[in-house]
């Protein structure tokens, strides 16, 4: 399955949800810090382990920077 994740070309085994895709990606959200949208729609992190990533989908995922 081909999917674009921030702008990059990513291609994945099979389906997966937004949750495996973070963790395949090596991506923690153990403190909350991350956002994702997929077609520009913002998904809700409590639905992340069960929305399902399709073929073509566009991914953003954010994560908030430090600084001051």
């Amino acid at each position: 399955m081909n999917i674009t994740v921030n702008n990059k070309s990513v291609s994945l085994p099979s389906a997966y949800s937004i949750a495996q895709l973070l963790e395949h990606m090596n991506i923690s959200v153990a403190r909350g810090t991350v956002a994702v949208a997929i077609n520009d729609e913002i998904i809700s992190k409590d639905l992340w382990e069960n929305h399902a990533i399709s073929e073509n989908d566009h991914i953003t995922i954010v994560a908030p920077a430090q600084g001051g």
